[in-house]
């Protein structure tokens, strides 16, 4: 049995309310589990993982009730900066010597369908997420362009991939309007997009194939029985053959110390008011995403009503920063000074997990009978539409895909519930400190 001590995602309780949230208009979604349910699958979490997993698993036949704590979207797959990038956080060519060449091409294969299995959703279903293609990583660093070319010709050459541009500084500095960056790397095979409007025309997708959804229902803890398993909130319980946990950041306690493979971080957004678009293609003109090359990154992009999305800056801590529109404010205005002279609109945070080498984790526990995936590591838009397939895919029979994903290795973050979060935050000084040069 396995219980839920904590509350993450009270942490938000008290933020001012995010720009995608009052962009989408509310879904009709029950608003609380108040009967016992008998069902197949009990799916735990309102984010892409849970609503991906509940909308395969309905079309294959099988009885779903997904049940979310807060509100559809609450967590990260509606908080975070609506990159849709192929790929993982780390380079192929890192995977290829980590997990060998053939192993790493069946993740850079499964990134490929990542991304076109959001495109099918919103191709298909005609969800209007504004998306857009193309994300451009900036280098920060003067010799980034050494291994922006190197990444061209080594994916060029091994994985037949032709998507990559290269922009020397002056092409950078025609892109955007900025002079901390010497050169640039676009991906044009890579898309943003309004996370919570993706999530909610998937999530409108799952409430007409008749899945009851659940919202401010929290799960309390998860038992085993003879047959499978039986989900408990406060006041009601779920029997399931299956449990699918898609909470990633906010997992806390829910599956004992399987927590201690990941960290959760927090990340920072905030929204100026609308520049219209002329003004803001002064900043970006091809309204491409951005990311940078250090490692606490940040990371743009223009929303479809054209205000500025910037994020970055991290803690470590199990609160949020009292003050988001500041923190992250400081670091936009070291890029783009003249957005000094624009109202910000917006601030928010949001838990995202981090595993040590960047490596989502997929796994089961309770003698197969709860199943889960996480820690996508900043990479979660695609990751986490795939991992919904892949989850169905294991409970019909299928699990060659997922096994795959389980098969990578993950250490365990030392210090146990009272130390993971200092000593995670000390071992990357070194990075932060780089950054700083």
């Amino acid at each position: 049995m396995f219980h839920n001590k904590k509350n993450t995602f009270e942490q938000h309780d008290n933020e001012s309310i995010s720009f995608y949230r009052q962009s989408v208009d509310n879904l009709n979604i029950l608003n609380k589990l108040e009967n016992n349910l008998d069902v197949d699958v009990c799916v735990i979490g309102g984010g892409l993982t849970g609503v991906t997993s509940a909308f395969h698993l309905a079309t294959k036949g099988y009885k779903v009730v997904l049940l979310e704590a807060r509100n559809i979207g609450w967590g990260a797959s509606g908080r975070n900066g609506g990159q849709l990038s192929i790929g993982l956080r780390k380079s192929q060519q890192f995977l290829e010597k980590k997990l060998g060449m053939s192993h790493a091409k069946e993740l850079w294969n499964l990134g490929l369908e990542a991304v076109g299995e959001a495109k099918h959703f919103i191709s298909k279903y005609n969800i209007l997420c504004a998306i857009q293609s193309g994300v451009m990583q900036a280098g920060y660093y003067s010799k980034d362009f050494i291994s922006f070319l190197k990444d061209i010709e080594h994916m060029q050459k091994f994985y037949n991939f032709n998507n990559y541009e290269f922009f020397d500084l002056n092409q950078i500095q025609d892109q955007i309007n900025s002079k901390k960056y010497y050169s640039g790397l676009l991906n044009k095979s890579a898309y943003h997009l309004n996370p919570l409007k993706y999530l909610y025309g998937i999530t409108k997708v799952l409430l007409n194939l008749n899945v009851n959804i659940y919202e401010n229902s929290p799960v309390e803890r998860i038992e085993e029985t003879n047959d499978g398993v039986k989900v408990k909130t406060k006041q009601c319980a779920v029997k399931a053959k299956y449990a699918v946990v898609g909470c990633n950041g906010y997992l806390d306690n829910l599956l004992g110390k399987v927590r201690h493979k990941f960290m959760p971080i927090n990340n920072y957004i905030i929204a100026t008011e609308p520049l219209g678009e002329k003004k803001a293609r002064e900043f970006i003109h091809n309204n491409y995403a951005v990311c940078d090359t250090r490692f606490i990154i940040d990371y743009y992009r223009f929303s479809e009503d054209w205000r500025m999305l910037f994020g970055g800056g991290e803690t470590y801590t199990s609160t949020f920063v009292k003050n988001p529109k500041t923190f992250v404010s400081n670091r936009m205005y070291k890029i783009f000074p003249d957005l000094k002279n624009y109202k910000i609109d917006f601030s928010w945070g949001g838990s995202l997990a981090i595993t040590v080498n960047r490596l989502p984790h997929f796994g089961t526990i309770m003698n197969g009978k709860i199943l889960y995936a996480h820690g996508y590591s900043g990479h979660g838009l695609g990751l986490s539409t795939l991992a919904g397939k892949l989850i169905a895919e294991k409970i019909s029979g299928f699990a060659d895909r997922f096994n795959f994903f389980e098969s990578i290795g993950h250490i365990t973050i030392p210090g146990g519930d009272f130390l993971r979060r200092p000593i995670y935050a000390s071992s990357i000084g070194y990075y932060k400190f780089r950054d700083l040069l």
